[in-house]
């Protein structure tokens, strides 16, 4: 089996990934998305028409996969089947879930967010960002809420697709719109950065140096 990665460790979606490959004991190659290399972007392209990370190649299957949460579905009916989509269906409905507020009301506006901060001066959009910022706000108390029964991870007592999702968006989110007085969000977050399979992530993205445009949070 050869699987390939092709993403940027900084990446929080690639994170999200590679987190889930090493949860899984999956063995791969990253290859290293990089936008100044337009014949390696054109190949990029060639299996991922909207150049957008991850994407992993199954080359023993001869199947390739993008968009994070499909990777991770994939990943985890290649190990066994499971783990990081639970057997109980509803178990599974409430990773995907939590997975899917991740996503869509932290990840996507994070985005945004961040590349609002390299638009050249005068053309940055305020406005916008605080209606993001208020959207990630809004996912931190959603989050507080669903952890209020007492569970371990995002979605039960199990690490599953919620928390390869969350580790490196909570992360890196956290650092544009703090966590404040939300402490189950906190004690969650810090389970997160413990975990093995995400601190292999971080030491994958650390030669690249600190490339998030906002100071590290102090929430």
């Amino acid at each position: 089996m050869l699987l390939v990665l092709w993403s940027h460790p900084y990446s929080a979606y690639g994170q999200k990934a590679s987190v889930a490959l090493y949860e899984l004991g999956l063995p791969f190659e990253q290859k290293l998305v990089d936008a100044r290399d337009q014949a390696l972007m054109a190949d990029f392209r060639a299996i991922s028409p909207f150049a957008k990370m991850p994407a992993l190649v199954d080359a023993g299957a001869g199947r390739t996969i993008y968009e994070s949460s499909i990777v991770i579905e994939y990943l985890d009916r290649l190990a066994g089947g499971g783990q990081l989509i639970p057997a109980d269906p509803d178990a599974a409905l409430e990773a995907r879930w939590i997975d899917r507020v991740v996503d869509s009301y932290v990840g996507w506006p994070m985005n945004r967010i961040i590349s609002g901060k390299f638009r050249p001066e005068g053309q940055h959009d305020a406005y916008g960002s605080e209606q993001d910022a208020q959207q990630i706000a809004t996912a931190w108390d959603t989050l507080e809420d669903r952890l209020g029964d007492g569970r371990t991870w995002g979605a039960g007592e199990s690490f599953t697709l919620a928390d390869c999702a969350a580790a490196p968006i909570l992360t890196y989110a956290r650092r544009l719109v703090p966590f404040g007085d939300r402490p189950l969000l906190k004690a969650w977050h810090g389970r997160l950065m413990a975990r093995p399979s995400f601190r292999r992530a971080l030491e994958d993205a650390a030669p690249f140096g600190d490339l998030m445009p906002a100071p590290p949070a102090v929430d």
